[in-house]
């Protein structure tokens, strides 16, 4: 699994990677303030060196690639209370203006068959790989469906073992 990591990190290399949704959360808090990773709800499962391993794969990837689906989710489970939601919201604004975003009808993604399975977010995410993106996800049933189509898609957790730089 880490040698098809390592593959698929290098072939994607400089090429944006769709970053799901769990993981945009990570990136959102992380920026606006790493300490909240430990506490956040959405993000307690995390560290601060997951944080730290995010930011490095996206830049080595050369940017974020999202749909319109993820952003609206990332929107609404990421929110910091008090005097950290203004930040986080210019945080995301930032991050939005330097995205690729690709958009498909959502007419046409209830008919993908991981729609009824995975839901909406999820079956945007899969028509987007079907442009040869690569996905970095922590959603185990996401990934194995992008795998069985032949998606490149990563599972975040079997890269934290590889402590990429």
């Amino acid at each position: 699994m880490m040698l098809d990591a390592r593959a698929l990190i290098e072939k994607h290399r400089s090429k944006g990677v769709l970053v799901d949704t769990n993981l945009l959360v990570l990136y959102r808090v992380g920026k606006v303030n790493k300490r909240r990773i430990l506490d956040f709800k959405r993000t307690q499962n995390y560290t601060i060196e997951d944080f730290e391993l995010l930011e490095r794969l996206i830049s080595w990837f050369g940017g974020i690639v999202t749909t319109p689906h993820v952003l609206s989710q990332t929107s609404d489970l990421a929110v910091l209370a008090g005097k950290e939601l203004k930040p986080i919201r210019e945080c995301f604004r930032s991050v939005i203006e330097g995205m690729t975003e690709q958009f498909d009808e959502g007419r046409i993604l209830v008919t993908d068959a991981c729609f009824d399975r995975l839901g909406l977010a999820d079956a945007a995410v899969a028509t987007v790989c079907l442009s040869g993106r690569l996905v970095l996800t922590d959603d185990l049933d996401l990934q194995v469906t992008l795998a069985s189509r032949g998606a490149d898609a990563l599972n975040f957790n079997h890269i934290r073992p590889l402590n990429w730089s």
